[in-house]
């Protein structure tokens, strides 16, 4: 009797599918080690309350107008937030983007609460875990995109190394793990499908592409009308020359017929909010966000929201400051993503740094960041391919402290839970207190600062001691 050896495609072996299934892995571990969805107090919380808040209202409460509030009910729980319309109606203060997203998952885990025996009012634990899911199926959707996206112009190495990179060694994965609801990690795999997309629509543009451009840039800036920046890579995709951006532009100027159905397909994803606004508010468009609350565009924090102890970008998730350094990389080798990466991810910085909030409330780490990973991966990839071709003594040198920055940032997750890391009062004298504690010392909270949010709401940044506005204890 003998054996035949089958042959074993190299493709098993590569290094980026593999990525993807560890992350995944790790993912599932780590939201069954926590299992969130236990808890009533988690999942369905804060602003995730308000994202989600669409779904219950539309298909169990029967009553999108909010029309319980007035009677003085809670039916939607505690911590949520209205804004009172000039028609007298109460509307959601965010838009519907990730209520549409999270809409198969609610479905699914309505018809098992009914099956299972659990209540079926949207809040019980099918519902928590079928959105925690759905944060997992959005990321890892982003991850084989961004596969299939960066694999074109790096080694299979370097993209494995990049996604576990962008998966497990930044604040992505508390947020798609402890807070998974959150619109971070659903925005980040939006953005990589785009990414995908628009780098084979440039070239060889078809009318499928276009709808699919469409409504990804439609869902993208209902989740976040900020991330709408993205649509500048349809004019600097692969740009380097000026000349090049007037050929790029008079080429989509050309593709007409293209643009209008794209933006057909953004504003259907936009019908819903429009049809929303109209029925509760009598406006088509409406500003839902309180009045106090807005961009100030004259005195952004740029200083801040990278380097500051309270929610600096490069303090609490200290790998990326390689993507970015990578983007100084692409110039040499990579240049027609030099251009779009940079512009794009300084008009982002500014865009964020200008919020009244720059440090975007209770968070890990500067979390609107999140959302724009897959472009960012494209730097790190960069950086990445850069130091493995460098020479042996700067590759040693730089791969010990990329280590060591990889291993800051899953610390700096453990340290967050633990709570060890406050999650809006960080100070230098904190951070260095409890730097080797997961959980906090005895001296830990009489060394945070809180910031003052009324003052804040005027684009004036002071410590609410400083004002005596709170105590802090």
């Amino acid at each position: 009797m003998s054996f035949e050896m089958k042959k074993i495609s190299l493709k098993q072996f590569d290094p980026s599918y593999w990525a993807i299934l560890f992350s995944l892995f790790v993912v599932i571990y780590v939201n069954f080690q926590y299992s969130v969805w236990e808890s009533n107090n988690r999942v369905i919380v804060s602003d995730v309350r308000l994202y989600y808040a669409y779904l219950p209202a539309t298909f169990i409460l029967n009553d999108i107008k909010l029309d319980f509030i007035k009677k003085g009910e809670k039916k939607l729980g505690e911590g949520f937030w209205v804004k009172k319309s000039p028609t007298g109606n109460y509307s959601i203060i965010y838009s519907c983007g990730m209520a549409i997203l999270y809409l198969p998952f609610f479905v699914v885990a309505h018809f098992s609460a009914e099956v299972l025996g659990y209540p079926t009012d949207g809040f019980s634990v099918p519902y928590r875990f079928a959105l925690v899911m759905s944060s997992i199926f959005y990321m890892m959707l982003g991850a084989v995109f961004l596969r299939k996206f960066l694999i074109n112009y790096f080694s299979q190495i370097v993209v494995g190394l990049t996604l576990v990179i962008i998966i497990l060694s930044t604040n992505l994965l508390y947020y798609v793990s402890l807070e998974a609801p959150m619109t971070h990690a659903y925005s980040f795999g939006l953005i990589a499908v785009f990414l995908y997309k628009i780098d084979t629509w440039i070239d060889h543009p078809s009318a499928k592409s276009t709808i699919i451009l469409g409504l990804l840039v439609g869902i993208i800036s209902l989740i976040r009308p900020t991330n709408i920046v993205i649509v500048i890579f349809f004019a600097l995709w692969k740009t380097t020359t000026w000349s090049g951006l007037t050929e790029r532009i008079l080429s989509l100027l050309k593709e007409w017929k293209y643009l209008i159905l794209m933006l057909a397909m953004s504003v259907i994803i936009w019908l819903p909010q429009i049809i929303y606004w109209k029925y509760v508010t009598g406006s088509y468009f409406y500003y839902s966000y309180p009045d106090d609350q807005g961009f100030f565009f004259l005195n952004p924090q740029l200083f801040n929201t990278l380097f500051s102890w309270r929610k600096g970008f490069f303090i609490y998730t200290p790998v990326m400051i390689f993507a970015i350094v990578g983007i100084g990389c692409l110039y040499k080798n990579r240049k027609y993503f030099f251009w779009p990466v940079l512009i794009y991810t300084l008009i982002t910085w500014y865009i964020i740094s200008s919020w009244w909030s720059w440090w975007y409330g209770g968070s890990f780490g500067l979390r609107p960041f999140i959302d724009s990973y897959a472009v960012f991966s494209i730097g790190l990839a960069a950086f990445l391919t850069w130091l493995i071709k460098t020479k042996w003594i700067p590759r040693l040198i730089l791969s010990s402290l990329f280590i060591l920055l990889t291993s800051l940032s899953v610390w700096n997750f453990l340290k967050y839970y633990g709570g060890s890391i406050h999650w809006v009062a960080m100070t230098k004298e904190a951070y260095t207190d409890s730097f080797w504690q997961k959980h906090p010392t005895a001296e830990f909270y009489k060394k945070i600062r809180f910031p003052d949010d009324k003052l804040a709401r005027k684009g004036i940044y002071k410590y609410a001691d400083e004002t005596k506005d709170t105590l802090v204890k």
